[in-house]
């Protein structure tokens, strides 16, 4: 079982963009939506795309060696509450400006950052840089990638991402993106938190189901989420699942949703390793059998039809 308390708070702001105080008034604004969730035991918190769309023009850009006040915040936020933090910011590297999320770690030092990937032509025209491609960083909070709103859109970087095998995709965006948050969560089987500026963003489970979001109500999304899992699909697999559910109930849960075939296997206590019951049923995961299952079809084509790589 490994057991990590998620945060998503909304960015609301009254700064206008491009205005001479858009930086303090977003910066005073983070500040205290962080102060609002010192004490609940967080181990992530993500931030919205807004806090640097608004709060930053590419002049104010920070750099992870060099922290300005948004990378301090965020920092001395998560070294207080013993948690990382999913920031976003602009950062430079060299004569190269990102539009970033930040990683931050318990100790308040960066441990990676994600730049996005597929900028939007309003930002080229502005200067911001295109980032390299998918970043995953380990931290106490999970295996942790990030995604920047238009990124959402573009289905080669969902699919590089999946071979990364995060177990937790952060969203910080401008927009919501709809359905495609959930087909990322499914198709990376991965929790997905998303941190944006209207209500519906939060967290959802890897086959995209909401565990908790922001509405009318609730301007912060939070949930406790259990990051021991597997995704296995339910051909070949029916009866190991089901032998698994009887024999270890109360320690592993077999969650088989409704219509799409496959099932989340969720170790509930620290009796078992969940790798171990794998081997122990011979339970092939979905990614497994899907690429068996692409073998035998592409042994299966006629001569000089088969697919190509």
């Amino acid at each position: 079982m490994r057991l990590v308390n998620v945060a998503s708070p909304l960015f609301q702001t009254r700064a206008e963009r491009g205005a001479r105080d858009a930086g303090k008034i977003v910066l005073d604004e983070t500040a205290a939506v962080l102060s609002s969730l010192e004490g609940w035991g967080l181990d992530l918190v993500v931030f919205g795309e807004g806090v640097a769309a608004t709060g930053q023009t590419r002049e104010d850009a920070e750099s992870v060696r060099e922290p300005g006040p948004f990378l301090k915040l965020y920092g001395e936020f998560a070294r207080r509450e013993k948690c990382c933090v999913a920031g976003s910011v602009k950062l430079r590297e060299g004569k190269h400006v990102y539009n970033s999320i930040a990683f931050i770690g318990p100790d308040g030092k960066a441990l990676g950052a994600y730049h996005k990937y597929y900028v939007t032509i309003g930002e080229v025209e502005d200067g911001i840089t295109s980032g390299p491609g998918p970043v995953v960083v380990d931290t106490p909070a999970g295996r942790l990638g990030g995604i920047i709103c238009f990124d959402l859109n573009f289905s080669d970087l969902r699919e590089r991402y999946r071979a990364l095998r995060p177990q937790v995709l952060t969203f910080a965006s401008m927009y919501h993106g709809g359905l495609e948050q959930a087909v990322w969560a499914y198709e990376c089987r991965s929790y997905f938190v998303s941190a944006i500026h209207i209500p519906g963003s939060g967290i959802l489970d890897p086959f995209g189901r909401p565990v908790a979001l922001t509405d009318c109500y609730n301007t912060v999304a939070r949930a406790t989420i259990n990051l021991d899992y597997v995704v296995a699909h339910l051909d070949y697999n029916r009866e190991k699942l089901d032998a698994i559910a009887k024999k270890l109930r109360g320690h592993v849960a077999v969650d088989i949703p409704a219509n799409i075939a496959p099932a989340l296997v969720t170790n509930l206590t620290d009796r078992y390793v969940l790798a171990d019951v794998v081997r122990e049923f011979k339970l092939e995961l979905l990614d497994d059998y899907m690429a068996r299952s692409r073998e035998a079809n592409d042994g299966n084509r006629a001569p000089g039809r088969r697919r190509k790589a």
